[in-house]
């Protein structure tokens, strides 16, 4: 019988990346590389992850057909969603998991939707294969790790109760007990030497089309871009490709909010200089403390930075993302209050940075422990760098 990590063809890094094209890093990353964030943070999570064996869909179909699944192990993204996309997607993951007769354990498993217009999240309602897909987990596992408060609450209408929030696995890929006194360390230190952005080495990740504010914030970006040391940091396929060779390939978004005038000559150059793409997660982190501060509208290009040791802000641009902000403690500001802290500079920005930062040490021991537990509580090994992380001597012995 075998024990399977489902998962994508890569975990943490995607080998020999350079041979491939931008089509390609799209199809082993699910469309996004942020993806192998939270896949390579389950090593920090599990002690016994290198006993499952990972494999893709295809993979896992025709093992079952001759060998057993003695246990299913899975890194869920924000697989809650309401679009046809979602439906046919989570059908297939059904099937699958259906085929499984041993537990299954599901990690950071989210939904995703818009605010609403007072800010508060929007309850998503999901589809006929999307709770077939939850039913499933539910049945074949002790809890499901979900990443918010808001898919609890879905998964919650749908009849599935056997939940625990833990956050985003990504919370702990530095398992420094301390990461947050380090953080506002640093801030501290910006604040005394960092007088202008033209001073500041930042990585703004990559924008979200999903909100009002989006334009007037990529347009601020851009000329931040071209004018100091910034960085951009994609995710998605669209400015993978530019960078990778298609220089007048410049996706929609961007050409609408063009702060340069009606030519594309500036934003190209602009672009060509500063865009870059990670298709390996501790590059991406040695990247990231070399810079003063992150912002942007990605949790995962957010993340890593933070997890490097290097201020970071959220511009949370809906629910899925400032709801899991909220639950893990990260910082994080709506689209409109960027506009207002980034015109006052960066020490306005660390600021409110080291504000908001004030309790992520002790509401991360509080996930590493709730994450401790649910590990536990489905007959997994924890790693010992989770149990320090919660600030417990030992872990229960699984059963």
């Amino acid at each position: 019988m075998s024990k399977l990590y489902l998962d994508m063809p890569y975990i943490g890094r995607v080998s020999a990346a350079y041979r491939k094209s931008a089509s390609e890093l799209a199809a082993v990353s699910g469309m996004n590389l942020g993806n192998f964030v939270f896949r390579q943070a389950l090593w920090n999570i599990l002690g016994d992850l290198h006993a499952f064996r990972p494999v893709t869909g295809g993979e896992y179909r025709r093992i079952i057909e001759t060998d057993p699944v003695e246990r299913l192990i899975i890194s869920c993204a924000n697989w809650l969603g309401q679009t046809a996309q979602d439906e046919a997607h989570n059908r297939g993951r059904a099937e699958i998991i259906e085929k499984c007769q041993g537990p299954v354990t599901a990690f950071g498993l989210g939904a995703q939707a818009p605010l609403a217009k007072d800010g508060q999240p929007t309850i998503v309602r999901l589809g006929p294969e999307t709770s077939r897909l939850a039913k499933i987990i539910s049945e074949r596992s002790a809890s499901i790790s979900v990443r918010d408060e808001l898919t609890a609450a879905t998964l919650e209408k749908a009849g599935v109760t056997n939940v625990t929030v833990t956050g985003c696995p990504s919370n702990f890929l530095n398992p420094d007990p301390d990461l947050g006194v380090q953080l506002t360390r640093r801030a501290e230190k910006g604040m005394a030497e960092l007088n202008g952005w033209e001073d500041v080495r930042l990585a703004i990740s990559e924008a979200n089309g999903g909100h009002g504010a989006t334009g007037a914030v990529l347009e601020h970006q851009m000329r931040l871009l071209a004018e100091t040391p910034a960085f951009y940091v994609v995710q998605t396929p669209q400015l993978i490709e530019f960078v990778l060779g298609a220089r007048t390939n410049i996706p929609t978004l961007y050409r609408q909010h063009n702060p340069f005038g009606d030519t594309l000559h500036k934003l190209t150059r602009t672009l060509k200089a500063k865009v870059l793409h990670f298709a390996d997660v501790e590059a991406w982190m040695d990247f990231s403390r070399t810079c003063d501060m992150s912002i942007g509208m990605r949790i995962h290009g957010t993340m890593v930075p933070l997890q490097s040791g290097t201020p970071s802000i959220l511009v949370g641009h809906d629910s899925r993302t400032s709801g899991l902000a909220e639950t893990m403690g990260v910082p994080w500001i709506e689209p409109e209050t960027y506009l207002e802290v980034m015109a006052k500079g960066p020490k306005a920005a660390l600021s409110l940075f080291i504000e908001r930062n004030a309790a992520f040490d002790s509401r991360r021991k509080e996930l590493a422990g709730t994450m401790l537990d649910f590990v536990v509580k489905n007959g997994l090994t924890p790693n010992p760098k989770l149990v320090t992380l919660a600030g417990r001597v030992a872990a229960e012995a699984p059963t």
